[in-house]
């Protein structure tokens, strides 16, 4: 006889509330979905953003919205125990404990007026830790097992003073301090560079091995999927279109769902094309003395440094950090400048400083010929308009009381570019342009899924007519066929406009398809900087090795 399985789903469908209260079918966010997870194994989920793959997640924990509820006749059976049947006392005993989740925006899933140690050890203190010191400094291992540096003094710190591939650990290791029977993540790897993806999922896979403990990885990373996963789920429209072997769907998918994110997997280019390009001379090189881009670059910055001050924390100070040290670049106009390295290497403090967010001192930092440095107040506003940024943290980063047409529509007129009307006209026209819903412009940011936030927070900042557009990770919570069309958006703007991108990116592939050029940070430093083709198929430093060889290819791990 077949051991029972460790979660058992039958038949889960969520629909809005005033659907069902009103008796009607209205459209389902789930639908019928069924399977079962055996313990110690790992199953992916993938599907289109919005196509119902976080409410899965959230409704085995019965953490959906208000304006969401399971359909009747759903089941979700965790060790026999019926998760909707559950009490409120019951249901907190089961969640952390037996069920946890990775949820998908680290910033918006920490609290903000916590310290990262209490929040870990609060984990197993509500489950029975009776010893608060024993719980911090198993906190404290575990921050170090995630490979947060210098573990003792990061507990004592707040979530906003880690980078976003931190913050996304920090939520990695909250799960690990606890072995649950069933880990679900949602997207967990997304602020992650290649290297830091492969030691968390490591982990992940430790704990499996070792507790039993069965994997949900919810992902739009059809690789990530082939290599880590024994079982692929995709979703369509709420419902399961296709389950198998990750291989077989990825090589023979019979749903239009899964076809469409098998054909818009992205590949870095290997050592032979670049060659090829070379020797064809199609392999531009913007930085030859020669070259138009290089002789009046858009933006210019030169020994650029940052550096987060010493801190005092009672009797305790922290040590001072080099976020930045000596960074030189150029980005010229219509250019797109790729910028990768390590989580916590200082990609998003260097795109900080150069928008003046945070305190830097430069030798240089101009945009057209104008010295950003020496300007404050009122003209540096004015400055900003041409030079735009989008955030790592979309769903963070847009107010929650405003609908996306008012967020979108906000930058024109504040900046006096039209009035509210046409602004607003423009708003729902650049939206639509981006692939969202027709409905989306009325929406709330809660309504919309995290890929979706991602393009409306990319609207607006194209809304103002940037001349430089400053995106980190613009394109992480997104599938590969949303991801295609926001690469192919920024292309044609950078075409119609001239419009020139500092990208910062994990995701190799996307660099790789959309970059002139890469810059490589290295603990704080810019280390590697050449063309695209060159760097990726013939990287010159250990730290971009390092990274192109944990990037995943689909291939099952043994």
């Amino acid at each position: 006889m077949m051991d029972a399985p460790v979660l058992s789903v039958r038949a889960l469908g969520v629909v809005p509330r005033d659907s069902r209260t009103a008796g009607a079918r209205g459209p389902a966010i789930l639908d019928d979905v069924t399977f079962d997870l055996a313990a110690g194994s790992s199953v992916g989920i993938v599907g289109a953003s919005g196509a119902g793959k976080s409410t899965l997640g959230l409704a085995l924990l019965r953490l959906l919205p208000a304006g969401l509820l399971p359909t009747p006749g759903s089941s979700a059976r965790l060790a026999g125990r019926e998760l909707f049947s559950l009490g409120a006392a019951e249901l907190r005993d089961v969640r952390g404990r037996q069920l946890a989740m990775v949820f998908q925006e680290p910033i918006t899933a920490l609290n903000p007026s916590m310290r990262v140690g209490d929040q870990l050890a609060e984990a197993v203190t509500v489950h029975g830790e009776k010893d608060a010191r024993a719980a911090l400094a198993r906190a404290t291992e575990m921050l170090d097992r995630v490979g947060i540096p210098d573990a003792a003094d990061a507990a004592r710190r707040y979530p906003h003073e880690f980078s976003g591939g931190m913050r996304q650990r920090l939520l990695l290791a909250m799960p690990l301090m606890l072995d649950p029977l069933l880990i679900i993540a949602d997207e967990p790897t997304t602020a992650l560079d290649p290297v830091r993806q492969a030691r968390m999922l490591d982990l992940l896979e430790q704990l499996r091995r070792r507790s039993g403990t069965a994997l949900m990885l919810i992902t739009h990373d059809l690789d990530l999927v082939g290599e880590r996963c024994e079982r692929v789920l995709v979703l369509d429209g709420g419902r399961v279109v296709e389950d198998g072997p990750p291989a077989a769907v990825m090589s023979g998918a019979r749903s239009s769902a899964a076809q469409r994110l098998a054909r818009h997997r992205l590949a870095i280019p290997t050592a032979d094309a670049a060659a090829r390009e070379s020797a064809e001379g199609t392999l531009a090189d913007p930085t030859r003395a020669d070259s138009p881009r290089a002789a009046s670059p858009l933006l210019e910055v030169r020994a650029l440094r940052v550096r987060y001050a010493e801190r005092r924390r009672g009797l305790r100070a922290t040590q001072a950090v080099e976020a930045v040290q000596d960074a030189t670049l150029h980005v010229a106009r219509g250019e797109v400048l790729g910028v990768v390295g390590e989580s916590g290497c200082g990609k998003t403090s260097l795109a900080q400083a150069i928008l003046r967010l945070v305190p830097c001192v430069a030798e240089a930092l101009r945009l057209d010929g104008a010295d950003l440095m020496a300007v404050q107040g009122e003209s540096l506003r004015r400055r900003r308009r041409r030079i735009q940024y989008m955030p790592q943290d979309a769903g963070a980063s847009l107010s929650p009381h405003l609908t996306c047409e008012a967020l979108v529509a906000e930058g024109p007129v504040v900046h006096g570019l039209c009035g509210p009307d046409e602004a607003a006209a423009r708003a729902r026209t650049l939206l639509e342009s981006l692939g969202l819903p027709a409905d989306a412009s009325s929406r709330l940011p809660r309504a919309l899924s995290s890929g979706q936030r991602q393009r409306v927070a990319l609207a607006r900042a194209l809304a103002v007519e940037p001349d430089l557009l400053v995106c980190d990770e613009p394109v992480s919570a997104v599938d590969p066929p949303t991801r295609g069309q926001l690469l192919d958006t920024l292309s044609r703007l950078r075409a119609e406009r001239g419009l020139a991108l500092l990208f910062i990116s994990h995701d190799l592939a996307a660099v790789a398809r959309i970059a002139d050029r890469i810059a490589v940070m290295h603990a704080g430093r810019i280390v590697e900087t050449g063309p695209t083709r060159a760097v990726l198929s013939a990287p010159a430093h250990d730290a971009t090795r390092t990274m192109l060889a944990a990037v995943p290819t689909g291939a099952p791990r043994r």
